[in-house]
């Protein structure tokens, strides 16, 4: 699959309104399992930060794929 394509389907996802509600609702329940921990709960902090973490690296991963698009026309421009 070329990367135009890909960073259609990128778009399309970080558009989609279904999407943006999933990721959300898990950094929320994330955020929320991290608030309301004990002092004692390290470990489960650590682990919903680290989840909270890989949400915001799934995004942005999306993100630069979707940029894919922009970079190919600006590329064009400047040669």
């Amino acid at each position: 699959m070329d990367k135009l394509t890909l960073a259609q389907w990128a778009n399309n996802l970080l558009k989609d309104d279904f999407f943006i509600k999933v990721i959300d609702d898990l950094k929320n329940q994330q955020i929320s399992a991290i608030l309301g921990s004990n002092a004692d709960d390290i470990d489960e902090r650590e682990n919903a930060y680290r989840v909270v973490k890989t949400i915001d690296l799934l995004v942005g991963h999306l993100q630069g794929m979707a940029a894919e698009k922009q970079i190919q026309e600006k590329r064009f421009k400047i040669l």
